[in-house]
């Protein structure tokens, strides 16, 4: 079968596209685009489609079958000033303004923080939603933590699926999907966690607090710091104390052993590169600057839970097909998950 071409934008350490590759999809990356430091000597290094830099300053894009684009968070993030469409990092209108112009339309897959839902009361999502409308797109999109496909971490993100309202003519087509292994479930207020798993969490935390609150303040401190060290697991996995568990389920899910966390009192890039579901070496064999690994690494998305986010999105706007849903793209955009 032919690879499906894929382009890039805002393209970081490529999780995205490695998302797709884990989503099952045989794909070709024609083209990247990214002008931070780390970035790009990553993408040089590891590449071989051409960097074409910052998109803003392009009046069109190569044609290719998959857009991806994880458009900086930074306006949208509750870490942030929150100023949205107002921020000059806001580079969706330029990525609509390319899509717009592409003759392939092609499916375009984006990623961001779920604040896009709330920034600018609302006006952000609004402008994504109304601005692919209006060049004839729909999209379907919700929010999926990575912890949803099992890794040790919460990671909760935004994802998106748009596609033209022509879609009978795109080139990809969904896989089939077993029943017994569907993606993680997106409700429209929140995602749907194994409940067993949170239930039993909540109450050990909770009977945890309640003990606390029965000490004073110099034994809460006392038995607070030896928690840490207490081994709920045998052998090497103690030193991860209460998140063992954790840390074991990731393990079964990558298919490697956690690294060591930390490197001479300091947070280590490789651990974080296995907590985000990357091969080993994956950008740690790139990026030797401690500092360098673990921006390309925050910037980055877990690349399982792009794959589930793809699976789910697609196999969304697959069963509207399949009904024969007769939609305007406006009332398609209005499409959750």
């Amino acid at each position: 079968m032919t690879a499906l071409t894929v382009g890039s934008l805002c393209t970081g350490i490529a999780g995205l596209e490695h998302g797709l590759t884990l989503a099952g999809l045989n794909t070709e990356t024609v083209f990247v685009s990214d002008i931070d430091k780390g970035a790009c000597a990553w993408l040089e290094a590891n590449v071989s489609a051409p960097n074409l830099g910052d998109f803003t300053a392009l009046d069109e894009l190569p044609p290719v079958d998959i857009l991806t684009a994880g458009f900086p968070c930074q306006p949208l993030s509750t870490a942030g000033q929150r100023k949205g469409v107002e921020d000059d990092r806001w580079l969706w209108d330029d990525i609509q303004r390319l899509v717009g112009r592409m003759e392939t339309r092609p499916l375009v897959f984006l990623e961001n923080v779920p604040g896009l839902l709330s920034a600018n009361n609302g006006h952000a999502m609004a402008r994504v939603v109304h601005g692919l409308a209006s060049i004839r797109y729909g999209i379907s999109w919700g929010t999926l933590p990575a912890s949803a496909v099992g890794a040790p971490h919460r990671r909760n993100r935004w994802w998106g699926l748009a596609y033209p309202a022509d879609a009978s003519s795109l080139r990809w087509q969904p896989r089939p999907r077993p029943r017994t292994s569907e993606p993680p479930s997106i409700r429209r207020h929140g995602p749907r966690h194994d409940r067993r798993a949170v239930t039993a969490d909540a109450d050990r935390l909770a009977a945890r607090r309640d003990s606390r609150a029965a000490l004073g303040p110099q034994e809460q401190k006392r038995r607070k710091a030896n928690e840490g060290h207490r081994p709920r697991h045998g052998g090497r996995l103690a030193v991860f104390g209460h998140y063992a568990a954790a840390v074991e389920r990731w393990q079964i899910v990558t298919g490697r052993p956690a690294p060591a966390p930390d490197v001479d009192g300091r947070l280590s890039p490789h651990f974080v590169e296995w907590m985000m579901g990357y091969p080993e070496g994956w950008v740690t064999d790139t990026l030797t600057n401690r500092r360098q690994a673990l921006h390309a690494l925050g910037n980055a998305v877990v690349p399982q839970c792009a794959a589930a986010a793809f699976t789910a999105l697609a196999a969304r706007i697959d069963d509207q097909a399949a009904d024969g849903r007769s939609q305007t793209p406006a009332a398609r955009s209005l499409t959750r998950w």
